[in-house]
């Protein structure tokens, strides 16, 4: 089946008649996001995401996204051990909604909370937290699920209007990492963009000014800093791209696929 979103496989509304005895009970693993190379973040995580993974930009058919790169190679996630478990330090947020997403309508206007139905922590023999009670109201759980959401989304529209920003100014550019591996076949990570430093420095005062008030040249920093761990997302890739025999090379995510929506 063609997954939606990125991670999802089957997306249907939360309701309280279908999902009235449903329970959700949280696994350790990971291997839903087995396959993403990148992801898309927002701002709020800037700072925990760049001490680990390089912060990249992307077009997508509605504008430019920021993303989290995962991996060096095509379907392959770094970050996700054989086993399931994550290993980095932090999970990402576009992870820790799942199995649930926002499905938006009607230009923003509404939202329907959404769950993967495939999740194979969803169960009728009460494990884990129910979504409502046996009366048909919603419980705390969904509740703090919705919370999360709302706030998540709200974010995410606000990280949209920093990347737009950055489309206006032009100050993105077409960048690449590349890597040679310990047998000597090159390869290299394509299709993203990153903020261009001579393009920054070459902005008028009061538009660096404009900048700096609102937070933006704060996230730009933490972009260009985490590009220094392009280096060590590649060693890790390679750990297990040459047990599992990937290819070289990879593009970062096509545009169609890059929506939080």
């Amino acid at each position: 089946m063609t997954k939606q979103l990125l991670i999802y496989d089957k997306v249907v509304p939360v309701n309280r008649q279908t999902h009235r005895d449903v329970s959700v009970k949280r696994t350790t693993s990971f291997d839903f996001a087995r396959d993403l190379n990148s992801l898309p973040i927002v701002d709020a995580e800037f700072a925990r995401i760049a001490l680990e993974m390089p912060i990249v930009f992307a077009k997508t058919d509605t504008g430019v996204v920021s993303l989290a790169l995962l991996g060096a190679s095509e379907n392959r996630n770094a970050f996700v051990a054989k086993d399931g478990t994550w290993t980095g330090r932090y999970v990402p947020a576009f992870l820790r909604r799942y199995p649930f997403v926002f499905a938006v309508e009607e230009e923003g206007k509404r939202m329907t909370l959404c769950v993967d139905d495939s999740f194979s922590g969803l169960n009728e023999d009460n494990l884990g937290e129910r979504l409502f009670d046996s009366e048909g109201t919603e419980t705390t759980y969904l509740s703090t699920v919705l919370n999360f959401m709302e706030e998540y989304q709200a974010t995410y529209n606000r990280t949209q209007q920093f990347c737009d920003r950055l489309q206006e100014l032009d100050l993105l550019e077409e960048a690449r990492i590349d890597y040679r591996l310990s047998d000597g076949k090159a390869g290299g990570v394509t299709g993203f963009l990153r903020v261009s430093n001579e393009k920054l420095r070459a902005l008028p005062d009061d538009k660096i000014a404009a900048m700096f008030r609102s937070g933006d040249l704060d996230l730009i920093q933490l972009h260009l800093l985490s590009m220094h761990n392009a280096e060590l997302l590649v060693s890790k890739s390679i750990e297990g791209d040459e047990a599992a025999g990937a290819e070289d090379g990879i593009e970062v995510g096509k545009a169609e696929e890059m929506g939080l929506n």
